[in-house]
């Protein structure tokens, strides 16, 4: 069989490594492979399990500091482009931040500090593509388990699972690179040229729509709420699927629209889905997980062995002890710039965010404190006491989606629809309400974006979808609309000469090569 350059037909890998998540009780596998390890619950369970472990080591790594297995995901898309001030941070880490923030993304390629090197996981791909091909697996090899030990039903909701991780991990290549090299066989061998993300994403929606009835509404399981797919969570990645394709796909913005405006029916229809009023109880618990606006999440649970990389959490840059580090660090290494924060939450605002999120929130100094992410452990003791982010990794949740929504609905002319949609966010933080129209309201729901999902990934992403990205009113470093529609916008792709060697059809993104 063909080595292909981005798809691992790692078959032997997973069933050899997957291990298990241990807050799903489920036995690891070993050693097991083809014929003889599709024949139980168990069996299926464990490899799926494997996939999760793929993607939470994509994205959060292991507790070990700065090992080679560390991570800076969520963090690097928030601070990208944004209006951040680089306070202190050590080993040149200010050199790569800042480098970041400013989009001068050849300066992180050329470097080889360790925060360079966070950066550089990030241009690589090859993980992203091994959760798709165990998912084409998982997808084709669940149906070969024997009706006695796994019923139909669970079959296909095994299958939607596999659906579900593969458009995840399309969603993310195409954000972070554009075009993608696109299969959904199992097994594949056979080298692809790049496909078009537009093309990308509506086969991704159709996917996942065909698949989504077969998740459930909801698990009687309470471990599996919030961090396996379920219907609301199929919902929430069509949303993003769709709003990132009416991005690009000029001519054809009005369906993508449409379709969130029907999600968004339908997710109303979940009763137990619930936006939560901001306060510092339902913060630690929306962030923790499992809260009636999770839909979908990695955990992190130091009580379960269930750790990430210190730098995978946006709290290891943005706060300090006691929310972060030693009881020396009194600073926190970043800080949003005081004018861009305080447009977003005026200091006369009643907006509970500013109070329940923040300290200091104006400084632009390491007295910035950043609350948000308040699930914390503590290690050591007295004078060695250490503090370190307990908080799971939220990819969607129930404010994004409304948001989304809103967005969609502002683009179809719905305005009312589109302001009634955004203050259910506003009113669960006792934020003032939205009563924008025309360009304005566009603009309110954007910022509600930036006010809501600080601090979780989201940012950069939105800036590029909207074509903000472009106007200085909305970034410190905006790019033109030149350099924007020659993708300055992606990440360099990293193509290692035996990639190349596998796929002569593989290019990289021209704008950073």
């Amino acid at each position: 069989m063909k080595n292909t350059t981005y798809i691992i037909l790692f078959a032997a890998l997973v069933f050899s490594t997957v291990g298990c998540k241990k807050f799903l009780n489920v036995t690891p596998i070993e050693a097991q492979s083809g014929n003889n390890f599709w024949k139980t619950r168990e069996d299926v369970e464990g490899f799926t399990n494997g996939i999760y472990s793929r993607l939470r080591s994509k994205v959060a790594g292991t507790p070990q500091f700065f090992n080679g297995d560390d991570r800076a995901f969520f963090p690097a898309l928030e601070v990208r482009g944004n209006s951040v001030s680089v306070i202190s941070l050590d080993n040149s880490g200010a050199n790569t931040f800042n480098a970041l923030i400013s989009n001068n993304m050849n300066y992180i390629v050329a470097s080889n500090n360790r925060y360079d090197r966070l950066m550089k996981d990030i241009m690589n791909w090859k993980a992203w593509y091994d959760v798709i091909a165990a998912s084409n697996i998982l997808y084709q090899e669940v149906d070969k388990v024997p009706t006695s030990s796994l019923s139909d039903t669970d079959k296909k909701r095994y299958k939607a699972e596999a659906v579900f991780l593969r458009n995840l991990s399309y969603m993310f290549i195409c954000k972070l690179f554009g075009d993608a090299v696109y299969y959904t066989e199992a097994y594949h061998s056979t080298s692809l040229p790049r496909t078009s993300q537009v093309t990308v994403m509506n086969k991704c929606i159709a996917d996942m729509s065909a698949a989504k009835a077969d998740l459930p509404v909801f698990y009687s399981d309470v471990n599996a709420n919030g961090f396996r797919p379920t219907r609301a969570s199929a919902i929430a990645l069509l949303m993003h699927l769709n709003m990132w394709a009416a991005a690009w796909d000029s001519g054809s913005k009005t369906k993508y629209y449409e379709s969130v405006k029907t999600l968004a029916t339908e997710l109303d229809t979940y009763s137990n889905y619930k936006i939560l009023p901001v306060t510092a109880a339902n913060t630690l618990k929306i962030f923790k997980g499992r809260s009636s606006e999770s839909l979908f999440g990695i955990l992190q649970d130091f009580n379960y062995g269930e750790g990430f990389s210190l730098p995978a959490g946006f709290s290891y840059y943005f706060s300090h002890y006691p929310y972060q580090g030693n009881v020396n660090k009194t600073a926190s290494s970043m800080a949003y710039q005081s004018d861009y924060i305080k447009k977003l939450y005026p200091a006369n605002s009643t907006d509970a965010r500013l109070t329940t999120w923040f300290e200091n929130y104006d400084s632009g100094s390491g007295t910035f404190q950043f609350k948000k992410f308040a699930n914390i452990y503590s290690t050591g003791s007295g004078s060695s006491i250490s503090v370190t982010s307990d908080d799971s990794a939220i990819i969607f949740r129930l404010p994004d989606c409304y948001l989304l929504t809103a967005e969609a609905l502002a683009e179809l002319g719905d305005e009312s629809g589109a302001r009634d949609f955004a203050n259910r966010v506003t009113i669960a933080a006792n934020a003032p309400l939205i009563i924008q129209s025309g360009q304005d309201l566009k603009d309110e729901i954007y910022r509600e974006r930036c006010r809501e999902l600080i601090g979780e990934g989201q940012y950069f992403f939105d800036l590029v979808r909207t074509k903000r990205v472009v106007n200085s009113d909305f970034t410190k470093s905006p790019m033109s609309v030149a350099n924007l529609n020659a993708g300055a916008w992606t990440w360099p792709l990293t193509i290692t000469a035996a990639e190349r060697s596998a796929n002569p059809n593989l290019i990289g993104n021209n704008f950073w090569n």
